[in-house]
């Protein structure tokens, strides 16, 4: 019997659908497994941090995968272009038999039981543009799906790149605390010699002991430093916080041309976000042809094969024919639903006025930005030359005062001064190239660069089923 038979297929595609599920539930678990970050042995270069941060960022993740749904809906989009088919069965009782009447006589012209198996599929001819600009709207949603994924990568490179410098810093700031340390004991030792022998007061000895106290407890505290900061960087890289980190030290300057002008050009053309703004007032375009067409009819083509029987196996019937089709064209226009349409033309109207308004508002934004970055680059630079003369200076005259309170022609007072000027004049050199390369990195930011270390390529999503 033809039911039977459908029937009988029927349940063989329903086991193999539930196998196929019980294969996917099974491999769900390796699916889900996070990909770690490799465990480094050596020294990590900025390029390796950036790799191994760009690899294992969560953010990155969550934007691929709202790329893979942005393209799964663009393939959807193109389906409505398609012809859709479907299958339908129904039973049909009555109180009692349709029958008519000729004179006083009664004639039966069907049984109270009718059974009906109807396949059929519908073409869309004309939608007013709505499954075009649909269509076009899930386009433009890659689109922005893939500069949303770029805008996430070049958030994930700042954040290494400003923790790698820092690091870097705070690595310098512990070397800083041990020489001051180191040169506070060999002066405390100096001093007390001289004391032993009555040639300062006790005072000086006591002056020196309090300076290096204190110098202990900024070495303690550039350690906690260090050690934080290298915590936050091994999170990036998706390491433990407490595992020990080597980078490679690259904290130095080079010469960076300064043209305000030059970078606020190069914003205005790279920039993502503005790229995303672009791509959403494209978005409202299709949006305001999608709500006008309403405004049109909608034209399908219909055609459907039926079988009707009495019986429910739909064998032979007395009164139906076994089979019948037919083929429909139908225009269906829905010209006054009190202004709907104009009214949802008029809120998509109102949105794209409002995106452009966004536009201004992240252009001036990204102005403000490249000003901000290039006034903190000028300044890192000019740091860099005044801060390197100053470690200069105070080397020196640590060294001739050291060597002047050897011989007692100075005081030890003076001595511990000329101590501190040279920690801060290191200090302040370590601060002008760290803020000097984080300057940089946050310019290129500004200007919608910054991942040529790391060699970025523009993904490709499948495109396998689309027009």
């Amino acid at each position: 019997m033809r039911l039977t038979r459908i029937m009988s297929s029927g349940r063989g595609w329903a086991a193999l659908g539930l196998g196929m599920l019980v294969l996917i539930l099974g491999c769900l678990p390796a699916l889900a497994q996070t990909k770690k970050a490799p465990s480094p042995t050596n020294e990590v270069s900025l390029s390796q941090a950036l790799s191994m941060a760009l690899d294992y960022s969560p953010n990155i993740k969550q934007t691929l995968a709202e790329l893979d749904r942005a393209a799964s809906q663009q393939k959807e989009a193109f389906t409505y272009f398609l012809p859709s088919f479907s299958t339908s069965y129904g039973w049909q009782k009555t109180q009692d038999p349709p029958q008519f009447r000729t004179g006083a006589a009664k004639v039966v012209v069907n049984e109270d039981d009718i059974y009906q198996w109807s396949t059929g599929f519908k073409q869309p001819l004309f939608t007013g543009m709505r499954i075009s600009s649909q269509y076009e709207l899930a386009k433009l949603g890659v689109n922005l799906a893939e500069v949303n994924l770029f805008l996430a990568y070049l958030d994930v490179a700042l954040k290494v790149k400003e923790q790698y410098f820092l690091y870097l810093r705070y690595i310098k700031g512990v070397k800083v605390s041990q020489e001051a340390v180191s040169q506070l004991e060999a002066q405390l030792k100096v001093s007390r010699d001289f004391y032993e022998v009555g040639i300062i007061p006790v005072n000086d000895v006591l002056k020196t002991e309090v300076r290096l106290s204190d110098a202990k407890q900024r070495l303690v505290s550039s350690k906690n430093d260090r050690a934080l900061s290298r915590a936050r960087l091994n999170r990036l890289l998706g390491l433990a916080v407490e595992r020990k980190l080597r980078v490679k030290d690259i904290l130095k300057s080079y010469p960076v041309e300064v043209d305000f002008q030059k970078f606020r050009l190069v914003a205005r053309a790279e920039r993502p976000e503005l790229k995303a703004v672009d791509l959403q007032l494209k978005q409202a375009d299709q949006s305001i042809t999608k709500a006008k067409s309403g405004y049109y009819p909608e034209v399908n083509l219909r055609a459907s094969y039926d079988f009707t029987s009495n019986d429910a196996t739909l064998g032979d019937s007395e009164y139906n024919d076994a089979t019948n089709w037919t083929i429909t064209t139908q225009l269906d226009w829905a010209f006054w639903e009190w202004g709907r349409t104009a009214h949802q033309t008029s809120q998509q109207r109102a949105d794209k006025r409002r995106l452009e308004a966004v536009k201004q508002q992240v252009e001036d934004e990204v102005d403000l930005q490249v000003k901000e970055a290039t006034l903190f680059l000028r300044e890192a630079q000019r740091n860099i030359v005044t801060s390197t003369t100053g470690v200069k200076q105070a080397e020196e005259n640590y060294r001739v005062t050291f060597e002047r309170y050897r011989e007692q022609l100075t005081t030890n007072t003076e001595l511990l001064d000329a101590q501190l000027l040279l920690a801060q004049a290191r200090n302040n050199y370590y601060n002008a190239l760290a803020t000097f390369n984080i300057a940089e990195a946050r310019l290129q930011r500004a200007m919608g660069r910054g991942l040529a270390r790391v060699g970025y390529k523009k993904p490709q999503p499948d495109t396998s089923v689309w027009p």
